[in-house]
């Protein structure tokens, strides 16, 4: 077997590995989508992930805005 022919045999099992491990991701795809428990956990999931992105958002902004006003706070006290 000549070192292209080689290659050729390489290049053709990469393609059958990626069509096979696209087919598979297709399948559970599928699969997951037709479950509907499945479509009710990740529904309640997206749904519960917004409020706790909004909890979390609040607290930065708390945390920022106290920041901001302990600098300013001291600031005031050493310009007076």
């Amino acid at each position: 077997m000549t070192e292209l022919e080689l290659l050729r045999q390489r290049r053709e099992l990469v393609v059958l590995a990626a069509e096979l491990q696209r087919a598979n991701v297709v399948r559970r795809l599928e699969r997951v989508q037709a479950n509907p428990a499945r479509k009710a956990l990740g529904f309640a999931a997206g749904i519960a992930a917004k409020p706790a992105m909004l909890t979390l958002g609040t607290a930065a902004f708390r945390f920022a805005l106290r920041a901001f006003r302990r600098r300013s706070a001291r600031n005031k006290q050493l310009h007076h």
